[in-house]
């Protein structure tokens, strides 16, 4: 197989920021959209991030540790986001974006074209689903669903309270067939900037 230099790198991949609550599906829409986008997506999932932690990674040690933790986690996928897209590669990231999320997302990502999407759910539908899941701490999507949002503007919402995956992916992925241009992350790097 040929070696590929970086410095031949010519073309970005897109980056499309899938941004929701714990159940809300975006894991679910991320999957569905590889099936139905206009180009190939990787999917960047935050549970495989976390399954690779140790039991108790973020109960244990001092805030400032979890913090670390937390800021690791965040780059960590970041950092591979950027690097399938700098090799031409369109990305998928599946998020529950906190607060300081945003803040190492713009520090991470300034230099390409973010589109981000919002993933909503109602908290009725979201707890009958972490319910039925069971793989999930009961009351981790209440904890998630009124801070994930608040604040945040997105390129393109979908609401899969009573909408079908399938449904949310179709409608993505036309969106995404327009070549649609980031509004949403340069005003969230501004912010950030300016703090």
């Amino acid at each position: 197989m040929k070696i590929v230099p970086r410095r031949n790198l010519s073309s970005q991949g897109r980056i499309v920021v899938l941004n929701g609550p714990s159940s809300a599906g975006k894991s679910s829409l991320a999957r569905a959209l590889q099936e139905c986008a206009p180009d190939p997506f990787l999917h960047v999932q935050l549970d495989v991030f976390r399954d690779m932690e140790p039991p108790g990674y973020f109960r244990k040690g001092q805030p400032e540790v979890s913090a670390l933790r937390l800021a690791a986690l965040c780059r960590a996928m970041n950092a591979t986001c950027a690097e399938y897209a700098r090799h031409g590669q369109n990305v998928l990231l599946d998020h529950a974006l906190p607060a300081q999320g945003w803040r190492y997302l713009a520090e991470d990502l300034d230099s390409f074209a973010v589109l981000l999407v919002g993933v909503r759910c109602s908290l009725e539908k979201l707890e009958a689903r972490e319910r039925s899941r069971g793989d999930r701490p009961i009351g981790l999507a209440a904890s998630q669903v009124l801070e994930i949002h608040a604040g945040r503007s997105y390129d393109f919402e979908v609401d899969t309270t009573a909408r079908s995956v399938g449904d949310c992916a179709a409608a993505v992925g036309e969106w995404l067939a327009g070549l649609p241009r980031p509004t949403a992350f340069p005003e969230v790097v501004r912010q950030c900037a300016a703090v």
